[in-house]
C-alpha cells in the first residue's frame, strides 16, 4: 500500500506557538499525480507494514522559551485545501509529552501511526500542527535541535 515518507525534525518550521491555536510546524502539498495519506502500515504489531514515531520537539530560545526546553502541548495530523484555509480533516494523534518519552523507548514500544483517512488528492496539504499547553505558549520551535520521527504514505509510489 504505498511507499513510506519521513516527516523528520529538520524538515519542520521554526513556528511560534500560541496556547490551544493549532500551528502547523510541516506541511506538503499533493502533487497532481499522487495521492497521500498520514501514517504508514497496518496498525497491527503483528504485520511488518508499521510506523513506530517520536517526536520531541523543543524551543529554540526565541521567544517566551528558553532554548532546549521541551515543547509541551498536542500533536494534530490535518488535511487543508490547496489554500490551506479549510481543514477537510484533523486527527489529534498524541500529547508531545508521550511522544518525547517514546524516543528513547526501544523502536517496537514506541506509539505506532498507521495510516489515517480520508486520503489526501491533488493540491490538498498533509500538515503536522501543535496545539500548545499554557507552558508552551509564545515558544519558538527550534526544528534543527528536535528530534521526531513521523510518517506519510505515498499512495501511488
Amino acid at each position: 500500500m504505498g511507499t513510506r515518507r519521513s516527516i523528520k525534525s529538520e524538515q519542520m518550521e521554526q513556528a511560534t506557538l500560541n496556547e490551544g491555536n493549532e500551528v502547523t510546524v510541516w506541511s506538503e502539498q499533493v502533487p497532481a499525480d499522487k495521492v497521500y495519506a498520514h501514517g504508514f502500515g497496518s496498525g497491527s504489531r503483528n504485520n511488518g507494514r508499521t510506523a513506530y514515531v517520536y517526536a520531541a520537539l523543543v524551543a529554540s530560545g526565541n521567544g517566551t522559551g528558553t532554548d532546549g526546553d521541551p515543547i509541551e502541548g498536542d500533536l494534530v495530523l490535518a488535511i487543508t485545501d490547496s489554500e490551506q484555509r479549510d481543514v477537510l480533516a484533523r486527527y489529534e494523534f498524541s500529547d508531545l509529552e508521550s511522544l518525547a518519552d517514546a524516543e528513547a523507548d526501544a523502536r517496537t514500544d514506541r506509539p505506532l501511526e498507521p495510516v489515517l483517512e480520508p486520503l489526501a488528492s491533488e493540491d490538498r496539504h498533509l500538515e503536522v500542527r501543535v496545539i500548545a499547553d499554557v507552558a508552551s505558549d509564545g515558544v519558538e520551535v527550534d526544528p534543527t535541535d528536535s528530534s521526531a520521527r513521523l510518517y506519510y504514505t505515498d499512495i501511488n509510489a
